[in-house]
């Protein structure tokens, strides 16, 4: 599961990567962002504009509205809770970073991990948006080896060249899920951060810092 991630390149930055023409939102710097609150998304229906949708869909059987999934499987994208927006609303869910936990061995303490591009650029993980008001998820895949020595699911992060396919409502759906293979590891990062993160209330840059491990 992804529960935690980051965006903190500059408005501009992310227009030149993403190639859009505008943002609807101003899109502030996050380095700990998490379920529920707002995040940037391009969606299939306007491929040249970041907005902000809500971090977890609300599913169609839910009659409360209070349930809200933040995360769905590659293999669980045809079930009825997400076929809907597979199939007709794929989006991109903007980010530099993102975090996994692995607990200790007594399993009292989890040990929050940085993941990133080597490279530090953002990139985009391939995302389900539905609602009038948009809410998305993260779709998840297997992990890579890097992923693998933390957490057993990893966020599906697109190749810079499949993210308009990804966002092409006229995709086959099998090719769309071609699509979500794990990234290719030795392209990616992994450091040990502060345990600070562990606090959806904390927020601020040094929390995407390597801590000093003696």
């Amino acid at each position: 599961m992804c529960g935690a991630y980051s965006l903190f390149a500059d408005s501009k930055k992310l227009k030149k990567r993403f190639k859009a023409k505008g943002t609807k939102a101003d899109i502030p710097q996050r380095y700990n962002i998490r379920p529920t609150q707002s995040v940037a998304v391009i969606l299939n229906t306007d491929p040249e504009e970041i907005v902000m949708a809500n971090w977890g869909v609300i599913p169609f059987w839910d009659k409360t509205g209070k349930k809200s999934i933040i995360n769905a499987r590659k293999d669980s994208l045809e079930k009825p809770t997400f076929k809907k927006s597979f199939h007709e609303g794929r989006c991109l869910i903007l980010a530099d970073g993102f975090y996994e936990w692995k607990a200790t061995e007594n399993g009292k303490i989890k040990i929050p991990y940085r993941f990133e591009l080597k490279s530090r650029e953002p990139f985009a993980f391939a995302g389900i948006c539905g609602g009038e008001s948009p809410h998305c998820a993260i779709i998840t895949t297997e992990p890579n080896k890097t992923v693998g020595v933390v957490h057993d699911r990893m966020p599906a992060i697109l190749k810079p060249e499949d993210e308009a396919q990804w966002l092409n409502p006229d995709l086959d759906p099998d090719q769309a899920i071609a699509l979500l293979a794990p990234y290719d590891d030795k392209d990616m990062a992994v450091y040990q951060v502060s345990r600070l993160l562990n606090s959806p209330q904390n927020d601020w840059i040094e929390l995407t810092k390597p801590i000093n491990i003696t």
